[in-house]
């Protein structure tokens, strides 16, 4: 058996393995979350495929045939493989506008694609297509840079939208997208180069493989962090907030008090959130700007808007003091308690997030701060 074939066989037992992990991986979430269902299968789809191309790379000899034929192969069934794979994520990240939009134009790529192979197989009468492998070898790149910027692009700008309503710990989110997804895009970026040459694909090809098996095990961890609420954000981000009755003006961009809230509006909200704080209820650590609207009875840019006047901040932040003020309360009242109890008890929703907080407030971790200001 030659190095590719053994690389072949690997990669093929180890790819219908992550598909039979991803098919029964449903079995492992808390909680059926619709779009990590749907993006799932996708992952599971997109594993199955990758496992019957190096099945017919193996039985077929397609490598044995020479270089070109190989490389000609992996381009008619990476493409719609990463396609997926990509697919799977800015399913979780975007609109359905965005994910409509990013399948037309990837399909589009790939029937030009498949054009050119078909052409060239009916005019070469081969499968050694020559100078058209490298034409569409151009295609197969540029769809691989749109797969990775439309990822990247859509992650970040969901990793915003999640700063600006959400209250906790975004650690894990990171992870998931810093770490897996950006090795993955790393790695697919030499692939192209790398199914021309045999050798090199021997070096790429097991770092690729494990990018995939980190990123299915990132997926599947994620899964069985997410909540239904993550629905419920996806769904209110898509509709725009179009629950809420508040016209802002258009103009030099510039919005006044008088143009959206009046002061008795802004005293109203001001009451309600007093009481909302009275009530602990800035303990949950899964609060957001929707659930704490939900629970003052306002529409969510009123409230938004409330923070933005009134305070001169926006609702993480607001959060973040109000719960660095009450760990700083109990760290006093309560020195026998641990930081992680202490952080669990103010909403925190993880003890990196108190750490962090401490240190951008204080300079200080908490238990430097323990130890110089509320000693035992």
């Amino acid at each position: 058996m030659t190095p590719i074939f053994i690389l072949q066989l690997i990669c093929c037992t180890v790819t219908v393995m992550l598909a039979v992990q991803l098919a029964m991986a449903s079995l492992q979430v808390r909680w059926k979350v619709r779009r990590y269902e749907v993006s799932r299968w996708l992952l599971c789809g997109a594993m199955s495929v990758l496992s019957i191309h190096y099945m017919l790379q193996m039985t077929q000899g397609l490598r044995a045939q020479g270089a070109d034929v190989g490389a000609v192969f992996n381009i008619l069934f990476y493409t719609p493989i990463f396609f997926t794979t990509t697919l799977s994520i800015i399913n979780m990240e975007s609109k359905r506008t965005i994910v409509r939009r990013y399948c037309l134009r990837c399909t589009i790529a790939y029937i030009c694609i498949l054009f050119i192979f078909a052409f060239g197989v009916i005019t070469l009468q081969s499968l050694h297509l020559g100078n058209l492998l490298y034409v569409m070898l151009g295609f197969f790149i540029a769809s691989m840079a749109y797969f990775i910027y439309a990822t990247r692009h859509e992650i970040l700008k969901r990793k915003k939208r999640m700063l600006e309503v959400s209250g906790g710990d975004l650690i894990p989110y990171v992870r998931y997208a810093q770490a897996s997804i950006t090795l993955l895009c790393l790695t697919a970026a030499f692939l192209p180069i790398a199914i021309l040459f045999n050798t090199l694909l021997l070096y790429v090809g097991p770092l690729m493989l494990f990018t995939i098996v980190f990123f299915i095990h990132s997926f599947i961890s994620l899964g069985y962090y997410m909540t239904p609420k993550e629905d419920i954000m996806s769904i209110q981000y898509e509709s725009g907030d179009k629950d809420t009755r508040v016209e802002y003006t258009e103009g030099d961009g510039n919005l006044k008090e008088s143009d959206i809230l009046s002061s008795d509006r802004l005293k109203e909200i001001e009451q309600a959130i007093n009481r909302w704080c009275e009530k602990g209820l800035y303990k949950d650590c899964d609060v957001t700007i929707y659930s704490l609207s939900a629970s003052l009875g306002y529409p969510k840019n009123e409230v938004t808007e409330y923070f933005n006047v009134s305070g001169h901040t926006n609702f993480r932040t607001w959060l973040s003091d109000l719960r660095f003020n009450e760990a700083i309360r109990m760290m006093k009242d309560f020195p026998k308690y641990n930081n992680d109890a202490i952080s669990t008890e103010c909403g925190f929703s993880s003890h990196t997030q108190i750490y962090r907080i401490f240190k951008q407030k204080t300079g200080m971790s908490p238990s430097q701060w323990r130890k110089q200001f509320a000693p035992d």
